[in-house]
């Protein structure tokens, strides 16, 4: 987790079919939804498109570059689930793989993460 303090400001994605939740496995993520967190809030950015990574039991390392790119300003990567081969390049990149709110609203989720780096 990125150290925070009262004007920090990080960029994180997040994998979402839509209905605001955090709904989409890493490796079939076709979009990340790129959001702004601080302590004043959420603030979505941009939608950014990428080739979904699993191709049905084996992962495209082509492809898994492709979305360490389109992600690497963002401090984190929320998702569903991921497995821990991806978590690791997430990590080897400067980005954290969060997959601690499977299903959760994307605001209330991206917050409650923000403010646990606070403490």
């Amino acid at each position: 987790m990125p150290e925070q303090n009262e004007s920090s400001r990080v960029l994180v994605g997040v994998a979402s079919k839509g209905d605001n939740q955090i709904n989409v496995h890493f490796g079939h993520a076709d979009i990340f939804r790129i959001y702004e967190v601080s302590a004043a809030g959420v603030n979505y950015v941009e939608t950014r498109e990428v080739e979904h990574y699993c191709q049905g039991g084996y992962g495209d390392e082509d492809k898994r570059e492709a979305i360490l790119r389109a992600l690497a300003d963002c401090a984190a990567c929320f998702v569903a689930r991921v497995g821990d081969g991806p978590r690791a390049k997430l990590a080897g990149a400067g980005i954290e793989a969060v997959s601690d709110y499977p299903f959760g609203a994307i605001e209330e989720s991206v917050l409650a993460w923000f403010a646990a780096c606070r403490v």
